[in-house]
């Protein structure tokens, strides 16, 4: 009966922590590939994004309204639209928006 007893005991012992070690192994298993398909999806929005904005760039410039500013490659603004849209992940908007200001804008002399 004692024998029968402690049996059952380290038969529980062993499926209780069988199934904590499976439930961590899943946790941090699908917390990794949810972790991944964040990014992926981050990033589809930002290309998203910085289509919608380089085509409101292009159809500004395309309008006329700035005739003084010449046509750059589309191209080139959905890559600076991207990557500023890139760095706000780890900028705020103000601290983005001083670094266009210093580094980015050429200014005239």
């Amino acid at each position: 009966m004692e024998k029968e007893v402690i049996a059952a005991i380290i038969t529980a012992t062993g499926t209780l922590s069988s199934a904590l070690v499976v439930g961590i192994a899943g946790a941090l298993i699908s917390k990794k590939y949810s972790k991944e398909r964040d990014k992926q999806d981050k990033e589809s929005q930002w290309r998203s994004h910085a289509l919608e904005l380089t085509k409101l760039d292009l159809q500004r410039k395309l309008s006329g309204k700035d005739k003084k500013e010449s046509l750059r490659p589309s191209i080139l603004d959905f890559l600076a639209n991207y990557r500023n849209l890139m760095e706000l992940d780890h900028l705020t908007p103000p601290e983005l928006y001083q670094k266009i200001k210093d580094k980015r804008i050429n200014k005239k002399k």
